[in-house]
């Protein structure tokens, strides 16, 4: 992406256009954004997926996105979704949530083949609560505790097979850890009129630019990137 000397970024312009990885979170949000209709509902829990959504996400129409705002309730996601799809069967609803908050309230899977709910979850599996980890990082000087996920001696980074355990419920379940394949999966899940559970690896130490500012002292604050100017030589 190449700018002109003055001119505004737009937060908004997802970055993926550019070859910089294989889990790019702004790729998955401009994904859902070209596979939804415009009447879609999505639902999203607390974490950094919500702090990436709100960034990027284009809405269309009024109430269309189901969220915890400042109640920050995590399994509130993958649960409000089943609600949704029973108040407005003949619209695609889709559940936007962690590893970390799908891991709370993972019988909503249970809940669906029950009765029969075609909700889609997409788990944005980054392998941490990467929001509170993010905070530790500033407050204890780059160290974490507890709260990404590991196993065995070598450190590797842990998480349930989600697709596996869709699978387990009675739905169908994919994985994905190229956000390039992330597009197909979706308009499969869109198409299914089954319950389908996407598993997405996303890379978490990709943080969202801002457009506010959240003051966390004595951690210091990033300064919004809305209405900055980007000078570009060359």
């Amino acid at each position: 992406m190449k700018l002109k000397v003055g001119q505004h970024l737009d937060p908004r312009q997802p970055e993926y256009l550019e070859p910089l990885g294989d889990q790019r979170p702004e790729r998955i949000v401009a994904d859902c954004r070209d596979v939804l209709p415009d009447d879609a509902i999505i639902s999203l829990d607390s974490g950094v997926h919500h702090n990436w959504y709100m960034q990027f996400w284009n809405a269309r129409r009024p109430q269309t996105m189901l969220n915890t705002w400042g109640y920050s309730g995590m399994g509130f996601g993958p649960s409000a979704i089943l609600g949704a799809k029973l108040a407005a069967p003949e619209r695609p609803c889709i559940a936007i949530c962690g590893d970390g908050g799908f891991t709370m309230v993972p019988h909503v899977l249970c809940t669906a083949v029950e009765y029969n709910i075609p909700a889609i979850w997409v788990v944005w599996n980054n392998f941490s609560w990467a929001a509170i980890r993010d905070i530790q990082y500033g407050l204890f000087d780059g160290r974490e505790y507890g709260t990404a996920f590991y196993e065995g001696p070598e450190g590797k980074p842990y998480n349930p097979d989600f697709a596996a355990w869709a699978r387990a419920a009675g739905v169908e379940g994919h994985t994905v850890t190229k956000s390039e394949d992330f597009k197909g999966a979706l308009e499969h899940a869109v198409k299914l009129g089954k319950p389908c559970l996407i598993d997405v690896h996303v890379d978490a130490n990709i943080r969202p630019p801002a457009t506010g500012a959240w003051a966390l002292p004595p951690i210091p604050h990033k300064e919004p990137v809305f209405g900055a100017k980007h000078i570009i030589k060359g």
